[in-house]
């Protein structure tokens, strides 16, 4: 049975506010973080975490015990300053991440170089004590290539009570240095290559993994070798340009052996994702450690004592996580408990003898919450909120739809509607990017916003999204405009059938190829929405496929994976043509807003600025806001008032055309 002593006055507020609907702005749900970023010390006593100050950021020490906080460093907002992140190197020495962003020349060719001038984020990491005396920058500038590079950490060395490994591009390319964090004097380990972003190491410190980029963001590929060192193998290439939709092997840590890393991975003719033990010496993989039958099983938490697994998680529609200790698998399951089922919770770390441990809840009506679990205790504190100001009595549950696709396929989607509203709702369908990625159970600003203005907000799991097989994902390979957009219709209309949805007052929307997928739905099922709102979006599939060939060539691994994900043109023009928004116009009825960032390299702009344009000669109604400065693909390098305008537009425009509750 868990016991409570801080957290249960704030969870108390939360829960005794009256389940009213309490209209909010899009300030309120645009407001930056308030705490994020924490790292828990290695006695336990004291977590260290990024909190916002006025006119910027302050990397505060808190005793959880007695709520005291102290500021030891500040980066200003008018200096271009940010702080990036924390981690503790022994009870009193802190490491933090400054960044800032500096204006260069732009190094982008082709089409995808918009302006002579761009900025670039640059980062540094410092050394302080625990009350802020002996700062150190933990880098010499000299040593670097070019100036504006960044350095990055690659390990923190437990065992060295001194130094940690870094790296960053040398006057040799891409160098593992070893770090001072007292002195910042720093030594060469060893070099690899300029193409390298990152290495791994073992617990010896020695680099096992190797991380280098493709040309043309089209991928990556991990190198591997024996602790014993040695030339580098190739282990595995991954043909994407976003690691984060990457199944089929990614490594997690390092693990308890001098030549083994945890991987997550996705063997040929296996369907999900499970963790290995990956050696790194042979490039055997042996048999997954942890699986799931249903998931992709893609999180692991290392003990950082002796990198032995405490927890493997895998993501269904909630996040399943097993701890390995039966004792641990107790707590785990008093802390579900504890937040009744409301939130997830993710493990942090841990003091070093695990007694303590830093642990984050996150759900849709629990915005990131840390908390200290005291092991031998049972008792949970609370140690700060992401967002403090957002009323919760304002914020909805979610829960999950099931239903099926038109050719007997069995899908489910997130549904959130406003509390206290019956149906059926104006709804706004909002399917996400990728497409192979996926929504997750939590708190998400855009959806709650939408829903606090009084909208049913419907987020499809449709073919062709991660996280649920191999097959799964499959299933979506050059179906853009075909079963993948039939699974979001068959979504709808199932809403529709079952009052939720008020079939008079649907819009759909989205980011990215959620905004193709709304261009789609106006343009293929021109009866069933009302309007359409594309952020980021594209338009016309046969140009986007021959922008990616001229940027990376056409025998490149990027062009190879869109032919094989999205089309050829060689081989199905047509039914690319079929499936551009663009070149379906004219069978558009309905208003369209097309929202875009200026500097977007993901998505151009102008796939969005001739949208509008084919939009206006076939004299359709269409508004298109273009958010200026350096914007790119969302929500990546955007400010808070970047992101308030876009839930502006956004609400002007439902409002107009399908009015929430």
């Amino acid at each position: 049975m868990i016991r409570w002593f801080f957290a249960v006055l704030a969870f108390a507020l939360w829960t005794a506010q009256p389940a009213v609907a309490q209209r909010l702005t899009a300030a309120d749900f645009t407001q930056a973080a308030s705490m994020r970023a924490a790292a828990i010390s290695p006695d336990g006593n004291f977590v260290a975490a990024i909190q916002g100050v006025e006119g910027g950021e302050a990397l505060v020490v808190i005793d959880w015990r007695t709520r005291r906080a102290q500021a030891i460093q500040v980066a200003r907002y008018d200096r271009s300053l940010f702080l990036d992140g924390v981690a503790w190197k022994n009870d009193n020495r802190l490491l933090f991440w400054v960044r800032q962003r500096i204006t260069q020349f732009a190094s982008g060719t082709g089409s995808r170089q918009r302006s002579n001038e761009g900025e670039i984020d640059v980062v540094r990491i410092f050394g302080a004590n625990r009350d802020g005396s002996n700062l150190t920058q933990l880098f010499e500038n000299n040593r670097l290539a070019i100036d504006t590079l960044s350095v990055r950490l690659i390990d923190p060395l437990r065992g060295d009570p001194d130094n940690v490994l870094m790296g960053t591009w040398g006057q040799a390319g891409f160098t593992l240095y070893r770090v001072n964090v007292n002195t910042g004097r720093t030594s060469a380990v060893e070099d690899a290559a300029w193409q390298t972003s990152g290495m791994l190491v073992n617990r010896q410190g020695r680099a096992i993994m190797r991380l280098d980029a493709l040309p043309y963001n089209s991928g990556y590929r991990y190198y591997r070798r024996p602790a014993s060192g040695g030339g580098w193998t190739v282990a595995r290439e991954v043909r994407r340009g976003e690691r984060s939709q990457n199944r089929d092997f990614e490594p997690i840590a390092a693990g308890p052996g001098p030549n083994q890393v945890y991987v997550a991975a996705r063997p040929e003719g296996q369907e999900y994702q499970a963790i290995y033990l990956y050696d790194t010496s042979t490039g055997d993989l042996g048999a997954p450690i942890y699986s799931h039958p249903n998931a992709d099983a893609a999180v692991a938490w290392v003990n950082s004592q002796d990198n032995s697994l405490l927890v493997s998680c895998a993501e269904t529609r909630r996040v399943e996580c097993r701890a390995t200790d039966p004792t641990m698998q107790r707590h785990f399951n008093g802390l579900a408990a504890y937040f009744e089922n409301r939130a997830d919770f993710r493990f942090e770390g841990s003091s070093a003898d695990g007694q303590y441990w830093l642990v984050t809840a996150n759900g849709p009506t629990v915005p990131p919450t840390y908390y200290v679990y005291d092991v031998a205790g049972a008792q949970i504190s609370a140690v700060g909120q992401a967002y403090p100001n957002l009323p919760r009595a304002a914020l909805a549950d979610t829960r999950t739809v099931d239903y099926t696709s038109r050719d007997g396929i069995a899908l489910w989607g997130y549904l959130t509607t406003p509390n206290g509203a019956a149906g059926p709702h104006p709804t706004v369908v909002l399917p996400h990017g990728g497409p192979q990625a996926r929504d997750s159970y939590g708190y998400d600003f855009l959806v709650q916003f939408l829903v606090n203005q009084g909208y049913a907000v419907f987020q499809p799991n449709f073919r062709g999204s991660e996280g649920s097989g191999r097959s799964f994902a499959q299933a979506g390979y050059r179906e853009w405009g075909g079963v993948m957009q039939n699974d979001i219709t068959d979504g709808v209309q199932h809403l529709i059938a079952t009052g939720v949805a008020n079939r008079d007052r649907i819009c759909i929307a989205g980011i990215s190829y959620g905004g193709y997928a709304a261009l789609a739905g106006a343009a293929l099922t021109p009866d069933l929405y009302k309007c359409a709102i594309s952020i980021a979006g594209l338009s016309d599939l046969p140009e986007l496929i021959e922008t990616e060939r001229a940027d990376a060539g056409r025998r490149s691994a990027l062009y190879a994976w869109v032919q094989e994900t999205i089309g050829d043109p060689n081989d199905n023009r047509e039914q690319l043509i079929a499936a551009s928004p663009r070149r379906q116009v004219e069978r558009i009825n309905i208003p369209i807003l097309l929202i875009h960032g200026e500097k977007d390299e993901t998505t151009l702009p102008a796939q969005s600025e001739r949208m509008r344009d084919a939009l206006e000669r076939a004299g359709r109604p269409v508004r298109y806001v273009e958010i200026q400065g350096n914007v790119y693909h969302p929500w990546n390098g955007w400010w808070t008032h970047q992101q308030r305008t876009v839930l502006e537009e956004m609400n002007t425009f439902l409002g107009q055309h399908i009015g929430g509750e």
